[in-house]
């Protein structure tokens, strides 16, 4: 994959990576996190569940903003997401609380995301990429593409790049993170970013104010009226002379994507119009030209126009409700080398060059119904907790009877919407039992008990998510004796793990009837020692008073391998599942002690930064098992008030 590569060296071109965020107008998810994710970090491609753990893991402690943008009925949610990279879906329709079109833009239901940027900001520098591939195998590795990156280093072209992630952002309910920036290294342009939002058009910008004699467009989908749209770039755009040259894809190597008309004979016997193959001999295997670029005598712009009326945004600025204008991107070079390299040998028109009725129809873009509002479902890993917002983007009253089905929430939860503000009223859940969560990451929507339709979630706070434990208590107190302060993960496992067949499992269960440890925790003294217990929950209380800030207060309390969370949960499932016995009432003594260790270390920190809840604090606890019936209650009493003179000194040296 060249542009595979050529994305690569862009990456190291710019250092520590900050932020890698990417548009396209259809996504292949599993092919973004195979092989675009792995580039980012400079892994190998993943092989099994682990791996895309892995990954994840990886981008979260590199703290890489790695974000995906495409038209949000471009989605396919049976794909097999194995990671908690945001994708955005994009609504070139959604409507604000006056019910009008984004930024009133002539935007519509019609409209496409259609868009493919590749933004990069790192340590040493940022870089811009667009063209005409979108995030697919076919778009990286199958198609004949073309895609050109820049450096962004010259203040008007960044200034383009933040309004365009602005609106981009604003569409998906988030606030662009893009500062305004005042120093930068050039004064002069590489080149023009040219998209959508912009108030001047595409054509006019590639235009300009002069007249051109030239124009070679490649382009794989032409307008069905070819003539017509010609004629509109010659009147408009005052270009009365302007012949083209069209470099399109034939079908199976047979017939261009538009039909033939009397107008369209007229402007080829003028010589006005010519069709030529592509200039350079492919790759046999390759599946199709996607190419898109427009050259004149000037100018070159490599970008995701087609030769299309919504493509070329020829109608913005048209108040015509049958106007239509896709969400376009590119770059515009001056270039003025000769425009004939752009073309290959001149194809003969015959009647056969042309598509039938019935293979226009056949070749055309089938657009999936979006539903009649957007969601956003977002779940945040610190509080576990779920917010679901909306805002209705169909004319006429939000309608009754739609609900939302979400991992881990037993029961469809109700929306409700607002008539005259036109948003959903808001929604917040909050959850104890995640597990679903680690491998589910969509959501789906039903209307009177129907289901109509899917989603991504949303996931942030994904530090917050712990994705490693250990296999066993026994592994985990090992750990911490032996380790001291700073055990290692060595030992630590993934909880999301693959099984033979390939199902996909989660948490490995601690004890079972067949293992081995269920009958040794009987009495609780074969598998672990009290000199293990002891020694562990001392480092542990060591490592608990050493911390100094909220956030690694936060780590070890929920989310590294051996967290106090994991402690109580394995202490939980050990007690349940063994006999009553002396070590097990000791067992839940240290861990309680050391959870209202943990709960004292918060209260003395300043919780500026605080992500976790309190209630997930309080929830830090096992219940007490009973004692062996035979236990002298003396006992028990000179050992609660034992634990009492030792709280103030219990880890420290």
């Amino acid at each position: 994959m060249i542009l595979l590569k050529t994305f690569a060296s862009q990456l190291a071109a710019c250092g520590d990576l900050k932020r890698v965020w990417l548009t396209s107008f259809n996504i292949d998810i599993e092919f973004i996190e195979s092989y675009i994710l792995p580039t980012v970090l400079g892994a190998e491609i993943p092989r099994t569940r682990m791996d895309y753990e892995a990954l994840q893991l990886e981008l979260n402690e590199r703290g890489i903003d790695f974000r995906v943008f495409c038209d949000k009925r471009f989605i396919s949610t049976d794909q097999n997401k194995r990671t908690l990279i945001p994708v955005h879906g994009i609504s070139p329709n959604k409507q604000d609380s006056e019910g009008s079109g984004i930024l009133e833009m002539g935007f519509n239901e019609e409209s496409l995301f259609h868009a493919k940027v590749i933004y990069i900001e790192g340590k040493d520098g940022c870089v811009l990429g667009s063209g005409s591939a979108n995030l697919t195998v076919s778009g990286w590795g199958r198609n004949r593409e073309v895609f050109q990156f820049v450096p962004l280093d010259e203040k008007g072209m960044y200034r383009s790049v933040r309004e365009f992630f602005q609106i981009v952002f604003q569409n998906v309910g988030e606030e662009c993170p893009l500062e305004e920036k005042r120093k930068f290294e050039r004064t002069k342009p590489r080149a023009r970013f040219c998209h959508s939002f912009q108030k001047e058009s595409f054509l006019n910008q590639l235009l300009g104010d002069w007249q051109h004699l030239t124009l070679a467009v490649w382009s794989p989908f032409l307008s069905k009226d070819l003539a017509a749209l010609i004629d509109t770039i010659r009147t408009k755009f005052e270009q009365s002379d302007i012949h083209v040259h069209l470099v399109a894809d034939r079908v199976e190597g047979r017939y261009l994507r538009t039909a033939w008309s009397e107008a369209l004979q007229a402007l080829v016997d003028d010589e006005a119009l010519t069709f030529h193959q592509f200039p350079i001999t492919g790759d046999k295997r390759l599946t199709m030209t996607h190419a898109k670029l427009w050259k004149t005598d000037s100018h070159l712009a490599i970008g995701s126009w087609n030769f299309t009326r919504p493509g070329a945004n020829t109608d913005k600025g048209v108040e015509d409700k049958s106007a239509r204008i896709n969400i376009e991107a590119g770059l515009i070079f001056a270039d003025k080398s000769d425009l004939s390299a752009y073309l290959g040998p001149e194809i003969e028109v015959v009647d056969d060059l042309f598509a039938t009725e019935s293979e226009l129809k056949a070749e055309a873009l089938d657009v999936p119904e979006a539903l009649p509002f957007d969601l956003r479902v977002e779940f945040h890993w610190g509080r576990l907790t779920y917010s679901i917002s909306g805002v209705w983007n169909k004319r006429g009253t939000p309608e009754s009877g739609y609900s939302v089905k979400l991992p881990s929430v037993e029961l469809p939860v109700e929306l409700h919407w607002m008539p005259k503000a036109r948003r959903l009223e808001a929604i917040e859940i909050s959850i104890s039992d995640t597990r679903n969560l680690l491998t589910e990451h969509r959501y789906a929507v039903f209307r009177q008990g129907k289901s109509c339709g899917t989603g991504l979630l949303i996931e942030t706070a994904v530090t917050n998510r712990r994705a490693q434990q250990y296999g066993d208590l026994k592994s985990l107190l090992d750990a911490m004796a032996y380790e001291g302060a700073e055990p290692t993960l060595d030992d630590a496992d993934f909880r999301v793990w693959e099984e033979e067949n390939g199902e996909i499992q989660v948490d490995r269960p601690f004890y079972s009837k067949d293992d081995s440890q269920a009958e040794d925790a009987s009495s609780g003294l074969d598998d672990i020692s009290y000199f293990r217990l002891f020694a562990a929950t001392f480092q542990y209380a060591a490592q608990l008073r050493g911390i100094q800030s909220m956030r690694g207060l936060e780590q070890w309390g929920f989310t590294r391998p051996g967290c106090l969370e994991e402690l109580v949960v394995k202490t939980r499932e050990r007690i349940e599942n063994a006999e009553c016995s002396v070590f097990n009432w000791f067992l839940a003594m240290e861990v309680n002690e050391l959870c209202e260790l943990a709960r004292r270390c918060r209260k003395a920190l300043i919780p500026a930064d605080e992500s976790i809840h309190l209630s997930r604090w309080n929830d830090l606890n096992v219940a007490m098992p009973e004692l062996p019936e035979k236990t002298d209650k003396r006992y028990q009493e000179l050992l609660l008030q034992e634990y009492k003179g030792m709280r103030r000194s219990w880890g420290i040296v």
